[in-house]
């Protein structure tokens, strides 16, 4: 073989591999680094309620009832950290206009308020539940007043959802697992949530941001109006001053721990940014929404009957169903 069958024979590709794609062994890193990410998400997630709940329940946990002051508490470890991230070129600082970072700064921060409370105030599955209503309430907004149009399909897994979650409210009510105050927080929570979607979809498209872009310019506006409205909603909500909490050991571990939380709950998200699907981002929820239900049955002691399983079974087939349609070519 003379020298130019040498470099012809280099040149010539492996049988079964593709010029431009991962070998093998790049193949496995990835799988690994995108399972990794995987269960970084979900289990930060589904951490972070349980620890919020051990915290903050005045029955099983230590009684820190400042629902609303926690949240700004994290909104500053959050703000914090970006800072940090911004300064060592991790991510790109960018600035948004002083109108959309105020009135986006005031929804965001009256969801994840009402959400805190709902927590505080209802079991974890219903609080877990009504939160799936957050995409039927950003549908029925989008078909009102953005002309948006649903395939049947979708209209069916959305009211499936509906109907698990009036189930599961009902069942509730009527076992005093739920009160009126409590199915008002998560009505609240629901509206905030999804209108909080609406426009951060909106802001980003309209400016060229990410959502660690985003949160970098709105979380400190989001800890400060949070600390200064906080302590007056959590007093008229649980009756109690948050100066006259006595923060003993365990509960101030308890506390930074779910702040460190809360900062991996981001960074899970900014991983997870760009690097899966549409259906897999559906894959994510529904097995945190399932991982939430049965931990806090397991171990929060959760009341849990058979019209309440189903109403609960009903809820997440719905938004599986909703997940599959929405994702799927027209």
């Amino acid at each position: 073989m003379n020298l130019k069958e040498d470099r012809k024979s280099e040149k010539t590709p492996i049988l079964g591999h593709e010029p431009g794609r991962p070998t093998g062994t790049a193949m496995v890193s990835k799988q690994v680094a995108d399972a990794a990410a995987l269960l970084f998400n979900v289990s930060s997630s589904v951490l972070i309620v349980f620890v919020n709940k051990l915290l903050m329940d005045p029955r099983s946990g230590h009684g820190f009832v400042f629902a609303t002051t926690l949240c700004s508490l994290h909104f500053f470890s959050a703000a914090l950290c970006l800072k940090m991230l911004e300064y060592f070129g991790v991510i790109k600082h960018s600035e948004m206009p002083v109108r959309d970072t105020l009135a986006f700064s005031i929804m965001a921060s009256m969801s994840i308020g009402s959400l805190n409370l709902s927590l505080l105030i209802n079991t974890v599955g219903f609080y877990q539940i009504a939160k799936l209503l957050i995409i039927p309430f950003v549908c029925v907004v989008e078909f009102v007043w953005m002309n948006r149009t649903f395939r049947p399909p979708v209209i069916g897994s959305i009211l499936t959802v509906v109907l698990g979650v009036a189930v599961v409210t009902v069942n509730d009510l009527s076992m005093g697992e739920a009160n009126i105050l409590g199915l008002v927080i998560a009505a609240v929570s629901v509206v905030t949530s999804g209108m909080q979607q609406i426009m951060c979809g909106s802001i980003q498209r309209k400016l060229n941001l990410s959502s660690m872009q985003m949160l970098s310019n709105t979380a400190p506006v989001q800890g400060m109006l949070l600390l200064v409205v906080g302590p007056y909603l959590d007093l008229k909500v649980s009756g109690k001053w948050i100066l006259d909490f006595e923060l003993n050991t365990q509960a101030l571990q308890l506390l930074a721990f779910s702040c460190a939380v809360s900062i991996l709950v981001n960074i899970s998200q900014f991983m997870c940014l760009g690097r899966f699907s549409a259906v897999t981002f559906q894959v994510l929820g529904h097995t945190k929404t399932i991982l939430v239900l049965l931990m806090g049955w397991l171990f929060l002691n959760d009341f849990i009957n058979g019209r309440k399983l189903a109403g609960m079974a009903c809820a997440v087939v719905g938004m599986a169903t909703y997940g599959y349609y929405s994702s799927a070519k027209a």
